[in-house]
């Protein structure tokens, strides 16, 4: 194999990679935005509820933003696990 044919086969691993870490980069993007687009979307309707029915799943009005966001009550042992 002539030195030639070894470069364009480096290249060409080297441009699979750097592709694939683009779609991994882009995959990561868009799993991030849907993750905010689906936190705000559950804060909206938490705060929606009365404070009976918060009580209810175990949590303050005040817990709704670390709640939405971490997805539990640091040290709970309810629901929000």
């Amino acid at each position: 194999m002539t030195i030639l044919v070894q470069e364009r086969a480096a290249s060409r691993s080297v441009l699979r990679r750097a592709f694939a870490v683009a779609i991994d980069i882009c995959h990561a993007g868009g799993s991030f935005l849907a993750r905010i687009i689906r936190i705000r979307r559950d804060r909206a309707l938490l705060d929606e509820l009365p404070d009976y029915l918060l009580r209810d799943i175990g949590i303050d009005r005040s817990e709704i933003s670390s709640v939405t966001w971490f997805g539990s009550k640091a040290g709970s042992d309810g629901p929000w696990i």
